[in-house]
């Protein structure tokens, strides 16, 4: 929807101009290909018929075109592999979208006028057409895109160039009223000579510093733009794997609890474990929040690793832990504690290296869940 509402706002989804395409393409689809004379088809209702079917066949099928091309003219992979680009855009817009456009027509004709149009020459006359307008269309946004970058560095151009004329008129009339204030006094004219020379000395230098400024300005906001363009992909990857993290909190697993079986979700469970004599029975304990224990037939802790890779931990050799679960990480002088959520609130002993590894997983969900 982000991407659909960029479209829409830039100049690739004018609607004026999707629409005006759209037209000149039903008007050379309807008239061109006709063996009538022009004034007769304008006054025929079933070639206006045809007209504003085609029209509307357009109009569906330069959307997504003008859609597709300003998706690839913004993915960063495709500006730097024209080739790949352009062979994508031929297969999607002229391949794939004309054979679309060719059954709907098909089927249209068909229904509508009880035409068979494979019997006729509508592929050698009309569709070939169609697959022109098609690919002018697409002409028509590289071209634009092409004037359009055009115009923007004319106008960058011309309004720098205009800043440092003004910026020149300035200091010429500095220049000249210091030298007319100079002139005043016939005695100081020596000394007008040597400080004019330094002051073009000086601005000399000051127009270097001011070059040398834009340009470190310029380096700046080459710095930031990378900057910017690096977080926004490190946004990506953790919108992706938020994703990932609650497609997998959604899950369920039957728990075996006493002589029951009960669906929990993967939530409400503190942790994973393996008791003596589990592994011959291939089931695996498990503790839930309320306090609950029970068993899980799913052969092995590693297994279990596997389904839930993003909400579990592994905290030695017999236990996973649902980080979901912790409530808080305690370190009592040599000792490193674990406190769960729950009414008991366990705690568990780990680890130093397990302790710390917990404390990086927790700073990192802090950096990617967003504050209330």
């Amino acid at each position: 929807m982000i991407a659909l509402r960029f479209f829409l706002r830039s100049w690739y989804g004018n609607l004026r101009s999707i629409f005006l395409l759209a037209a000149i393409s039903a008007f050379l689809i309807t008239f061109y290909t006709t063996a009538r004379s022009l004034p007769w088809s304008l006054t025929s209702p079933k070639h206006l018929l045809i007209f504003l079917f085609s029209f509307v066949l357009m109009v569906v099928a330069i959307f997504p075109t003008a859609y597709v091309v300003h998706r690839l003219d913004n993915d960063r992979l495709m500006r730097n592999n024209e080739l790949l680009r352009y062979l994508i855009q031929f297969f999607l817009l002229v391949i794939l979208l004309g054979a679309i456009a060719l059954r709907v027509v098909y089927a249209v004709y068909w229904v509508l006028f009880g035409v068979d149009l494979q019997k006729a020459e509508y592929f050698e006359r009309d569709y070939v057409v169609v697959l022109f307008c098609l690919i002018m269309v697409q002409v028509y946004y590289a071209v634009r895109k092409e004037r359009k970058a055009r115009n923007y560095g004319n106008r960058r151009y011309q309004v720098m160039k205009k800043w440092l004329s003004q910026r020149d008129e300035r200091l010429k009339e500095h220049a000249h009223d210091r030298v007319l204030l100079l002139q005043e006094s016939h005695s100081e004219k020596q000394r007008f000579i040597l400080q004019h020379e330094a002051e073009l000395n000086q601005w000399a230098v000051e127009r270097a510093q001011l070059v040398e400024l834009y340009e470190n300005q310029l380096q700046e906001l080459r710095v930031r733009k990378q900057h910017l363009r690096n977080n926004h992909e490190l946004l990506s990857r953790d919108e992706m794997r938020l994703k990932i993290f609650l497609k997998e909190l959604n899950d369920a697993v039957l728990v075996i609890i006493g002589a029951e079986n009960e669906w929990v979700r993967i939530s409400q469970i503190a942790y994973f474990y393996l008791k003596v004599g589990s592994s011959r029975s291939k089931l695996v304990d498990v503790l839930l929040l309320d306090g609950r224990e029970g068993k899980v037939d799913l052969e092995s802790l590693a297994k279990i690793e596997k389904l839930w890779p993003n909400l579990l931990f592994r905290a030695g050799r017999g236990r996973l832990i649902m980080l979901l679960a912790i409530r808080t990480l305690c370190r009592d002088g040599d000792t490193h504690v674990i406190v769960f959520y729950g009414s008991q609130q366990e705690r568990y002993k780990v680890q130093v290296d397990v302790y710390e590894k917990l404390l990086k997983i927790r700073a990192e969900w802090a950096r990617l869940m967003p504050e209330n």
